[in-house]
């Protein structure tokens, strides 16, 4: 998927936003994404009132807003009627899932509470859950409760992850394996990647069970139910064996269960890594800040500790690659 940068806009659109009404302008960008205008309009021409009615947008609120989305070059106005630029219509629409509008919106706008009081942050050190004065719930007790948010959530990473798995199936040598565990797979596109590669090897998607549900449907829908496996469990607290590759593929907090995952492998088995992981030149630096304000880590998960962590765990013949923008792959072996 593709993203709308800066530089893909018209010199007249970037002509209106400087460092302090660019926030301003990813606000009402969020807002119509939350509310699915651009999907709602698309190959359509339509009156402002009926776009208020497609989107609960309320009559007196429509003007102002609908002519920022214009001045953004994202809605083209041709006299009484709205309809999406090429510009919307390509990055809002055919680039992305509906689950990537409807959750990565959502998700936006948790991170926007953060920089609201990034100087108190800064200052103090607390996370801004404690200066606001709220609990924000992560992605796992969201899912559990909330069966839309696991529907959305899962099918998102499948189509966000389709180019990693493609890019980690090659990269991955399992011509010496046979059973792999892709640990927090949730959607099981990792998994999917890996058999069609290689037909020799069986896998298992381990997941909680909000998140399973979806994957069964995913996995048949792909007609590898035979070849792919699914199980309900907390990587936190158990690691299964059995397998002779465990996968953890932009999972959470691989780093912490090394030692569990060690215990798991059998002499020789291996462990991969693959994860959006930072360098230690942080390139991606707004990226990088976003994650740690989110985190109530002192430590960005680095190339540099992933490969220290699996050392102190026990692993051996330690290699890290890049693999796909920034995602790095690593992998480690079990002595013998």
């Amino acid at each position: 998927m593709t993203h709308l940068t800066l530089d893909k806009l018209p010199r007249s659109v970037l002509a209106k936003i400087d460092i302090q009404t660019a926030f301003t302008a990813s606000q009402c960008v969020l807002a119509a994404e939350r509310v699915e205008l651009f999907r709602k309009l698309s190959g359509k021409k339509l009156t402002a009132a009926a776009i208020g009615r497609k989107t609960g947008i309320r009559s007196w609120r429509l003007a102002p807003y609908l002519s920022a989305l214009v001045s953004l070059g994202l809605l083209k106005r041709e006299g009484k009627l709205y309809k999406n630029s090429a510009l919307a219509e390509k990055y809002y629409v055919r680039d992305r899932s509906i689950h990537w509008t409807r959750i990565y919106s959502k998700e936006c706008q948790r991170e926007y509470q953060a920089f609201s009081v990034l100087e108190q942050m800064l200052i103090t050190g607390r996370d801004f859950e404690s200066i606001l004065g709220i609990k924000r719930e992560g992605y796992v007790e969201l899912m559990k409760k909330d069966p839309r948010w696991a529907h959305d959530f899962t099918h998102m990473l499948y189509y966000d992850h389709l180019p990693v798995a493609r890019a980690l199936a090659k990269a991955l040598d399992l011509t010496e394996h046979h059973r792999v565990l892709d640990v927090g797979g949730g959607s099981g596109v990792v998994s999917i990647a890996l058999v069609r590669r290689y037909k020799h090897i069986k896998a298992c998607v381990l997941d909680i069970e909000a998140v399973i549900k979806v994957t069964k449907k995913l996995i048949r829908r792909e007609r590898l139910a035979r070849r792919i496996d699914t199980c309900v469990g907390d990587m936190t607290k158990n690691i299964p064996s059995g397998y002779d590759v465990i996968l953890f593929c932009d999972a959470e907090s691989p780093l912490d269960v090394l030692g569990m995952t060690h215990d798991s492998l059998p002499p020789d088995g291996m462990v991969a890594i693959a994860e959006d992981f930072s360098t230690e030149d942080l390139t991606e630096p707004f990226y990088r800040l976003m994650w740690q304000l989110r985190s109530k880590r002192m430590w960005l998960p680095t190339v540099g500790r992933a490969k220290e962590r699996l050392r102190a765990s026990g692993f051996r013949s330690i290699k890290p690659r890049r693999i796909y923008g920034d995602f790095w792959l690593i992998t480690g072996r079990k002595g013998r």
